[in-house]
């Protein structure tokens, strides 16, 4: 029985926006599946369907920007992110959707603080294990020396001086001394200085070059580089006894220059090249087999750093034409481009509360040092008055 009042044409219209409605959350509800198995191409006609049965719900055109996204198709995340922003401001200002639109638009993503900008290049930098100190190289003073800097780069110190080349800064777990390269006897070897005594110890006295010192979890032993003539190799040594490093990468199944080494809880992640590629893998100081991490493809020879939960890694990439620092959530394999800047970018470091990136840059003529904001992203409006002035 057709209720009183409403005649057949009313009845046919509502019928029609009924199925409507109905296909249109349909098309939404598949397009989130598709897009949750990874399945892009299947969740954009999903989404593209949604948008074309409805062209001013904001859910369709939120869900295809994201997509879009997610697929790295620049100009249409950028158009629909646009049609977002007429529709539903809120919605706009959804972070990981401003932090990928930003970058297609080649602006910097997130705020930036300038650091050093003495003349020379500041390089190579270090956080402290509390966050609160930054060690880096820096030739602003005619050599390459090390200096010392609050984390805000404030109270900047020279604590090196000599004819040599230092830099490779690392702290001790309790920040009290840095373990560094120096070449002053001839090559390079691992020196140990302690920060509030200004004493300096050589560790190694090798035939070859030794590089990137990193402390045990303990302090007690110091892990590096060194190139025994054949390869490039992972030593250890112990700061108590006065024994002899030893090799401990690559063993026999091991085969490959290893490069750029991290401890991190309580496992050592370097990269290696294997079969003409860069691989990360970790090992655990406890010994064992190394396991190679999954990551995008990396620049080698600057460092790959993993958050101490092992979920996020942050790492530098030249894939989009040059240097740039990307961060990479393991977890949820999802990944972030943090600079966007026509100069090099390498990554350095996460602060402790993981909201603070250390890295270096040449944007400013030098090359120097930079924290980047994870907590201060780009704002809505500067997006959308870059979309309508068409850049």
């Amino acid at each position: 029985m057709r209720p009183k009042g409403i005649g057949v044409p009313a009845v046919c219209l509502i019928m029609a926006l009924a199925a409507l409605s109905c296909g249109r959350n349909q098309a939404l509800s598949k397009g989130r599946q598709f897009m949750e198995i990874g399945d892009l191409g299947k969740a954009i006609g999903q989404f593209s369907q949604a948008v074309q049965d409805a062209p001013k719900d904001p859910r369709g055109h939120y869900y295809l920007a994201k997509a879009y996204c997610l697929a790295d198709s620049a100009e249409p995340a950028c158009r629909e992110y646009g049609i977002l922003c007429r529709l539903d401001y809120p919605a706009a200002q959804d972070t990981f959707l401003r932090q990928k639109v930003a970058v297609y638009l080649g602006m910097e993503p997130y705020e930036v603080t300038r650091l050093t900008f003495s003349p020379g290049n500041d390089a190579l930098p270090a956080l402290s294990p509390d966050g609160r100190k930054i060690a880096f190289s820096s030739k602003r003073d005619g050599n390459t020396e090390l200096y010392v800097m609050d984390a805000d780069g404030q109270n900047q110190k020279r604590i090196t001086n000599c004819p040599g080349l230092d830099f490779m800064p690392s702290f001790s777990p309790d920040g009290k001394s840095l373990a560094y390269v120096s070449d002053r006897d001839g090559n390079d070897e691992i020196y140990l200085l302690d920060l509030q005594t200004g004493k300096e110890r050589r560790l190694t006295a090798q035939k070859y070059d030794d590089l990137l010192p990193r402390f045990s979890p303990d302090g007690g032993e110091i892990f590096f580089l060194s190139d025994s003539g054949a390869f490039w190799g992972l030593w250890r040594l112990s700061l108590a006894k006065n024994d002899r490093p030893r090799l401990v990468l690559p063993d026999p199944q091991e085969k490959g220059d290893k490069d750029c080494i991290e401890i991190i809880s309580g496992q050592i992640l370097y990269q290696q090249v294997q079969e003409n590629q860069n691989v990360l893998k970790l090992w655990p100081l406890a010994g064992g087999e190394a396991r190679q991490v999954g990551c995008p493809s990396f620049r080698a020879g600057i460092p790959t750093i993993l958050t101490p939960d092992l979920r996020y890694l942050l790492y530098t990439s030249s894939r989009q034409g040059n240097d740039e620092v990307y961060l990479y959530d393991r977890r949820e394999d999802k990944n972030l481009r943090l600079t966007a800047h026509k100069a090099q970018d390498m990554a350095f470091g996460i602060f402790p509360d993981q909201k603070t990136i250390l890295f270096v840059s040449q944007r400013d003529g030098d090359r120097d040092i930079y924290l980047l904001h994870l907590d201060r992203l780009i704002p809505a409006d500067r997006i959308i008055q870059a979309l309508a002035q068409g850049q």
